[in-house]
């Protein structure tokens, strides 16, 4: 279950690092069973490796950004910080958290072995309670970024592998008996908000009180034991006391749990999402999803985002006028789902089960669902997701796929069924028309369309072949477009002109504009960015399917979008 830690008192340990690479792995086995990268190898045996001088490098970060020199390392890096530790008064517990490390993280605290994590951009955690020591302490992170193909994803993206701790990492002290978890779902029926909370306690008290409270709402509620640590409660709000969350009125509301000398806070919003006859709900209305896909990434700063690259996102889906943002193709950090939530976009969120990732490992499945598990668990209050996507560009011709991923959408609803349910797939050509033939859409709540009419083949106009079912399984066109480099002008049909980019758009909105089974779109990609295996003259290293460039100059296409969008909320 993952670790709650938004609204605690932390002990950051961000800030100055060493990091030392090593691609033969030489400092991995020691004769008497040490790893020679740990503080208690001894001092003899560490002639070419010492804890404290390393390269500096910051934390979060990726270590291309911060190492020039290592723009293109894929292998080992260790990362060693040193840090202070006062248990004075302590009687509690201690976490050591991670919001990512890509691609896998081995973990060491003063010698000790705390584990291992496999997953380049979900949250982790260890409990280090016995592992600190008071004063001086060190930590040491193995992070490996090789590619796999057991992996998830694996050895195939279209996106840089940017290596590296690049989230913040935090000491979590907590009571002895602490709320590790929770969850706050919304039904809305008869002219009232229902609001059922879970709680997960972890700890030796299996007698604790567990209480929720919305100050705001002068309501409070005790929660009753399930058993294994989970406590429930209903509270049944009057809908003329609740502001609903939408992106008109993205209001949020404190909630606070309590177990015994333990109190989390947070904020939510109240709102339901469904789908009904070809539509997309919204609160019990029908919603257009205005949106665009992108990627983590800022240039200078590879996946370690800063306030400023966060604040600089949603100024440009303001911008668009966009409701509705997917966040592809790996999940993104927290704060881009918190401040979604203040901003009103509705998120669509994935894990990277991409392309050619083995489904029939039953390892790789296992990582698969671990992924989609920390996702979900860290998300599910959020109001703004409101999408869970499953895949994107699987082969739909595959069996052990389609078994496969029909089987995580009900692992999905399992963990949760508050939210949206859909995978990035492709449509076929017809003799009918362009229609949807990939059996995956049968279980999905919403389907994605990946398509590039007008820039890998046809016209971009060809969407008006969409043979729609008005009543049938709502769509969002989940990718479309073509590249352009900033700057690059000419006649709207020379490729790689920003005209010739802008017209793909004119004629794409066009096309789908009034289809009545298509819901939205998230066009690719906001912003260009890096992918080794983009090498022509106008990219060298990046997909320029972006509507800005990497330094966030727009092209024409931008203006496109921004029109579109406004003439459909007219």
């Amino acid at each position: 279950m993952h670790l709650f830690d938004y609204s605690r008192e932390t002990v950051s340990l961000d800030g100055e690092w060493q990091a030392i690479p090593d691609q033969y792995r030489v400092f991995e086995d020691h004769p008497i069973g040490d790893s020679l990268a740990l503080p208690n190898a001894p001092a003899g045996d560490r002639l070419d490796f010492d804890v404290d001088d390393g390269y500096s490098i910051r934390v979060p970060s990726n270590w291309g950004e911060e190492l020039p020199e290592f723009r293109h390392y894929e292998g080992w890096m260790w990362h060693t910080r040193r840090f202070s530790w006062s248990a004075d008064g302590d009687d509690g517990r201690s976490f050591l958290a991670f919001g990512a490390v890509n691609y896998e993280a081995t973990v060491w605290l003063n010698g000790e072995l705390l584990g291992s994590h496999e997953g380049g951009y979900t949250p982790f955690a260890f409990e280090v309670t016995d592992a600190l020591e008071a004063g001086d302490n060190v930590l040491v992170v193995r992070a490996n970024n090789e590619r796999r193909e057991d992996g998830v994803p694996d050895t195939q993206t279209d996106w840089f592998n940017f290596g590296g701790v690049f989230r913040s990492v935090e000491l979590v002290p907590v009571p002895e008996t602490f709320v590790r978890n929770y969850r706050a779902e919304t039904t809305l029926s008869d002219g009232q908000v229902g609001v059922a909370v879970t709680a997960w306690i972890d700890g030796p008290d299996d007698e604790s009180t567990v209480s929720v409270r919305l100050p705001e709402l002068d309501r409070e509620a005790e929660l009753s034991a399930d058993g294994d640590g989970r406590y429930s409660a209903e509270l049944s709000l009057d809908a003329d006391a609740v502001t609903l969350w939408s992106p008109a009125d993205p209001r949020l509301y404190d909630i606070e749990l309590e177990c015994g000398g333990d109190t989390i806070e947070d904020r939510v919003g109240f709102r339901e999402v469904r789908v009904r006859d070809g539509d997309v709900l919204l609160n019990g209305d029908p919603v257009w999803l205005r949106g665009v896909s992108l990627h983590e990434e800022s240039a200078g700063s590879g996946r370690a985002l800063r306030a400023a690259d966060v604040d600089e996102r949603f100024q440009w889906l303001g911008e668009l006028g966009c409701n509705f943002a997917r966040l592809a193709h790996y999940p993104h950090s927290r704060e881009m789902t918190r401040r979604a939530d203040e901003e009103g976009i509705l998120l669509w969120e994935e894990v990277p089960a991409y392309w050619d990732v083995d489904f029939g490992d039953d390892d790789v499945r296992e990582l698969y669902h671990r992924q989609l598990r920390e996702l979900i668990q860290r998300d599910w209050n959020r109001p703004s997701v409101a999408l869970w996507s499953v895949a994107n560009e699987t082969d739909h011709d595959d069996e052990t796929r389609n078994r496969v991923l029909s089987e995580t959408v009900e692992f999905v609803r399992d963990l949760d069924d508050s939210r949206l349910v859909t995978a990035a797939c492709f449509a076929e050509e017809t003799d009918d028309g362009i229609e949807i033939r990939d059996p995956l859409a049968d279980s999905l709540d919403v389907i994605g369309i990946n398509e590039y009419y007008g820039w890998y083949h046809g016209d971009a106009d060809d969407m008006r072949a969409f043979q729609d079912d008005p009543d049938g399984t709502p769509v969002v066109v989940s990718e479309t477009g073509g590249g352009a480099k900033w700057g690059n002008h000419g006649p709207a049909d020379e490729r790689w002109t920003e005209e010739f980019q802008a017209a793909i758009y004119r004629d794409q909105t066009d096309a789908i504009d009034g289809n009545e089974q298509i819901a939205g779109m998230t066009p690719w990609i906001l912003f260009d960015f890096r992918s080794p295996s983009r090498q022509n003259p106008h990219q060298r290293g990046y997909n320029r399917k972006g509507l800005l460039d990497q330094h966030g100059r727009k092209k024409q296409a931008f203006s496109v979008l921004r029109e579109f969008y406004r003439d459909s909320t007219e």
